[in-house]
């Protein structure tokens, strides 16, 4: 993944995070209906009319596509991305290409005939006016944040007319959250930790505060060092990491030249004094579900809450 990234622009890298790090994410459909025809107000602003049931779905980002697996749609589902990895069976898809909208295979997506195309945000708009001008009904979403989610994850529900599935999702969901959000509540302003995110090397990239990570590090009573940045994922400088000096350093699980350790970030000038270099609390956490605006977002939260605040261990025979 990394090498593919320092073979892009800084424009080209963000557009790919965004299909690792969002996969579609917050926006939400509005409007939709039970029962069709149902008219949708995407996250472009634009109402799509879904004329009847679709049997033929194609997702454009991995989120999506697991929200549709999620609530029992799966086998509707005819095409998808080369990012789009989980569940196990939506590999055995029709590939119609990346998530940039350059890398988008019209032809082939066209071929699949369907019935309802859900989207990703702006970085896709290329691609899905060029399809709706063909006579599909393409929905775009975008996410940010768990309540956006929920409204996807129900809207997808209403559209597939798998309402009562993706309720029962979406409630589920809600409960665990809640437990995280109220265990952090009770961690006192003075013992939470400062946390940085670091998404890319190359050039240095961290999570600000409108930023999926962004959301789930305060979620989990965490401390974003970057929660000034209204940037999704600002380029800093590595300087500016050491003044906001860290308590727990993070990142994902999908570098090519090898993961963030406590030694590669020593090595860094000035880095061995982060507080989180200094104590060893340097974490890699896995990349789709800690970003990756789909049901298992849910487990990448219950995670980070336990890698800021682990739980004590206790010891036997006392």
């Amino acid at each position: 993944m990394n090498s593919l990234l320092r073979s892009c622009s800084i424009g080209c890298r963000r557009i790919l995070l965004a299909a690792v790090l969002f996969g579609g994410w917050a926006g939400s459909l509005l409007r939709a209906e039970t029962g069709w025809p149902q008219t949708v107000k995407d996250a472009l602003g634009r109402d799509v009319a879904v004329a009847a049931e679709p049997h033929r779905i194609v997702s454009l980002t991995p989120g999506n596509t697991e929200i549709l697996f999620a609530i029992g749609a799966g086998e509707r589902v005819v095409g998808v991305t080369t990012w789009c990895n989980y569940p196990a069976e939506a590999r055995t898809r029709a590939k119609v290409g990346g998530f940039a909208a350059t890398t988008i295979h019209l032809e082939t997506l066209v071929a699949l005939q369907p019935d309802l195309v859900v989207a990703g945000d702006e970085t896709q708009r290329m691609v899905i006016e060029s399809v709706g001008r063909m006579g599909f009904p393409v929905v775009a979403v975008k996410v940010r944040e768990f309540e956006g989610l929920y409204t996807v994850i129900e809207q997808l529900g209403r559209l597939t007319g798998r309402t009562a599935a993706a309720s029962a999702l979406t409630d589920g969901m809600r409960r665990r959250v809640a437990a995280v959000v109220e265990q952090a509540a009770r961690i006192p302003a003075d013992r939470r930790v400062r946390v940085y995110w670091e998404v890319f090397d190359a050039p240095v990239m961290s999570a600000g505060k409108s930023s999926m990570i962004g959301h789930l590090i305060e979620l989990a009573g965490g401390v974003n060092v970057f929660a000034d940045v209204h940037e999704e994922y600002p380029q800093v400088n590595t300087e500016a990491v050491v003044a906001r000096a860290p308590q727990v350093i993070l990142g994902p699980d999908m570098a090519d030249n090898g993961p963030l350790t406590v030694e590669r970030l020593r090595a860094r000038p000035g880095w061995s004094a982060i507080p989180a270099v200094r104590n060893g609390r340097v974490h890699i956490l896995p990349a789709d579900p800690t970003s990756r605006p789909g049901p298992r977002l849910v487990e990448g939260l219950e995670l980070l809450a336990a890698v800021l605040y682990p739980k004590p261990e206790t010891g036997g025979g006392r």
